[in-house]
């Protein structure tokens, strides 16, 4: 069968992957034809476009955003998504034989790739799956990354409009699924399915510890809770970091550590110089991150309050790759606290009790016995739940249905 994945993350350097990389490769290794339309949306605007084999054998078409500069951000992040959408479908049709494609795989927000949704249609693309991981655009308006109002209202529209071209939708949880089914119009004959996220969930070998401690100028003798990933909104720091406030306020020895870049990096690392409880490390090579989840204790996690769709945090893997148990501060009703609860590796506090994220997050950093039990259960867990052949499974049976 011949796969079109159309997305905008698509990691290929040394030591690079996504779930996106994952997918094709899995999707590569299990017989199929994969070929990759990358709309690099984090390159600099108008850059050259590119076409390449990866060493699983996957083709990958690369180009570059388009967009308008200097009329502000509004025009600028509405002519991107305009822009953008229409130099890819260029892309397509120069690179690609859009006939000769079984099925196309797609991620929200499908507005980004709207002139190529309708040219898989027009080529006969019969079986079209769309991936939703966050919702377009209910999830960017509740954290506060797009206006409400009319440009809301349009783009809700045209999004929805676009999900009626789309012959299945992938969603990564129940909730979700059912969210979907109550703010989105269906068409008679979509399908539904789920599965959860997905990475490579072989447990990491355990490091030297002090040595890798030493090395990142961290203390040697402290507990450490660490969030490595995107320092963007809807991340929760609000809450990490009232917690950490609260736990230097009682003396706790925990180490409230973030990992990464983005725009609120400045913030954090201003917050590590004023605060003991607080540390920052700028972003690092993917195998430096790892093995630096193996010099600490309890892997964070936290949304934000407010948010009517659900999320997996993908950092979750790399956490109980490294046999760390996860602390969560999670939207009431998201299923994701009960896998941390059937299979025993986390636990969930409510939103807005900084306090209790805190000594929470100090227990399983120190109580010897949990932290065992977390290191025992997570390769259960990573298999059974985060195991790439459950996408692949999915991704088949949507085709096939």
């Amino acid at each position: 069968m011949r796969f079109l994945m159309v997305c905008m993350q698509y990691p290929t350097g040394p030591g690079q992957s996504y779930m996106t990389t994952e997918l094709a490769d899995a999707l590569s290794a299990a017989g199929h034809a994969v070929e990759v339309l990358h709309l690099d949306w984090s390159a600099p605007l108008g850059g050259l476009d590119e076409t390449f084999v990866t060493p699983s054998g996957v083709r990958v078409g690369r180009c570059a955003p388009r967009a308008v500069r200097g009329l502000g951000e509004l025009v600028f992040g509405a002519s991107k998504f305009l822009l953008s959408g229409v130099h890819a479908a260029r892309v397509v049709r120069a690179h690609f034989d859009l006939g000769g494609f079984d099925a196309m795989i797609a991620w929200m927000p499908a507005v980004a790739i709207a002139p190529l949704v309708s040219l898989a249609r027009r080529a006969g693309i019969r079986r079209r799956l769309l991936f939703i991981w966050d919702f377009f655009p209910d999830h960017h308006r509740q954290i506060g990354r797009m206006p409400g109002g009319l440009i809301f209202r349009v783009a809700r529209a045209w999004e929805q409009r676009l999900l009626a071209s789309f012959t299945a939708v992938i969603c990564t949880l129940p909730g979700n699924a059912d969210y979907l089914r109550r703010h989105y119009r269906l068409e008679p004959g979509q399908r539904v399915l789920v599965t959860p996220i997905w990475s490579e969930t072989t447990p990491l070998a355990a490091g030297d510890r002090w040595a890798i401690r030493l090395r990142h100028r961290l203390p040697l003798s402290r507990p450490i809770a660490v969030f490595g990933g995107q320092l963007v909104e809807g991340r929760g720091f609000e809450q990490m970091l009232a917690a950490a406030a609260a736990a230097e306020a009682r003396g706790s020895p925990l180490l409230f550590l973030f990992v990464g870049e983005g725009r609120l990096a400045p913030m954090l690392r201003d917050r590590a110089m004023r605060s003991d409880a607080v540390g920052y490390l700028p972003a690092m090579s993917r195998q430096e991150y790892l093995d630096l989840l193996g010099a600490c204790d309890v892997g964070m996690v936290a949304t934000v309050p407010g948010v009517t769709s659900f999320s997996i945090p993908t950092k979750t893997i790399d956490y109980l790759r490294a046999g760390l148990p996860v602390i969560a501060a999670v939207e009431r009703g998201n299923d994701f606290v009960a896998i941390l609860e059937r299979y025993a590796v986390g636990r969930a506090v409510a939103f807005g009790d900084a306090e209790g994220f805190g000594r929470e997050a100090e227990r399983l950093a120190t109580d010897l016995a949990v932290r065992a039990a977390v290191r025992e259960a997570a390769p259960r867990c990573l298999d059974a739940v985060f195991d790439i052949r459950h996408a692949v499974r999915t991704v088949l049976d949507a085709v096939d249905g």
